[in-house]
């Protein structure tokens, strides 16, 4: 959906892209995460000496951009890489399934540190302010187990892993006084 703050602009399914902005936002949003030069290259890099687009092809360029399969196609055939149609083509022969691209790239998905982080029961900032607060004898074990709803084994996970990655505070600089 585009709009401006004159005229709201409602996108409907099956609706033709035929306002100017329409076509606009959709066209910079390809260039954005397909630019046609590192696509172009990339593209050479991965099919050298094929005569041949595979479904290996367009799962690793995919994978590559960090985009759909079915938009990795639509652009490739934009830039004049693959024939008109060629999406269509591999939909009407089976498509190019999820477990197809997991054969291909496994799970080399890089690994989402916000979702790592937001998965932790407490966030850093916390886990580090309840060990200072531990590490100068403010609050026990058991006040910082209650507080932190946390059982006393988790929490002393939390606290060693705090001692062993900032155990080193004697001879560090302070940060105030």
């Amino acid at each position: 959906m585009v709009s401006n703050r004159a005229r709201a602009d409602v996108l409907h399914l099956n609706e033709p892209e035929n306002s100017r902005e329409k076509r606009y936002a959709n066209a910079f949003g390809r260039a954005f995460l397909t630019p046609a030069r590192a696509v172009l290259q990339k593209f050479q890099d991965i099919t050298a000496g094929s005569d041949r687009l595979t479904r290996r092809f367009i799962i690793v360029l995919a994978h590559y951009f960090g985009v759909s399969r079915e938009a990795v196609v639509r652009r490739l055939e934009e830039l004049n890489l693959c024939r008109p149609g060629t999406w269509d083509w591999f939909e009407v022969n089976g498509g190019i399934s999820d477990e197809q691209a997991r054969q291909v790239i496994g799970d080399l998905r890089a690994p989402d540190a916000q979702k790592a982080d937001a998965d932790r029961p407490l966030s850093l900032r916390l886990n580090l302010l309840a060990a200072e607060a531990y590490r100068r004898e403010l609050l026990s074990e058991g006040q910082l187990s209650r507080l932190l709803h946390l059982d006393r084994v988790d929490l002393r996970g939390l606290l060693d892993e705090h001692e062993n990655v900032g155990g080193e505070t004697s001879g560090a600089p302070k940060i105030f006084d």
